[in-house]
């Protein structure tokens, strides 16, 4: 799995969608809520645009490892799959989640990534 959607669990791991009531306390509403109200408070404190970066990254970051994602990518790209499987209604979908993107080792050249170097 090169989507990072499963934390930090190794070796094969069969997958099934997470939904938002499989992650003890996640609830997507109350996290928006949280989020713009730490935001509201930083700049009514006069934070500078820096500090309000800084602070809201944190945030993001103490946010994923409180559900039990390592990292904000990790965490965003599982809430987004939730939300897609949240919203479909009836809808049949599928989560398309390419391998990652690199260049060579060696052919036909190091570096090389369709043409581009």
């Amino acid at each position: 799995m090169t989507a990072y959607v499963c934390g930090e669990k190794s070796g094969l791991i069969i997958e099934s969608p997470y939904h938002f009531n499989g992650v003890p306390g996640l609830d997507i509403d109350a996290e928006k809520k949280f989020v713009c109200h730490k935001l509201g408070e930083l700049q009514k404190q006069g934070a500078t645009q820096k500090q309000i970066t800084i602070a809201m990254k944190e945030l993001g970051i103490n946010r994923a490892k409180a559900y039990g994602w390592p990292n904000t990518y990790v965490f965003t790209k599982a809430v987004g799959e939730m939300l897609v499987g949240e919203m479909k209604e009836n809808l049949s979908i599928v989560i398309l989640r390419p391998a990652i993107v690199t260049s060579t080792y060696k052919e036909p050249f190091s570096g090389w990534v369709e043409g581009v170097r």
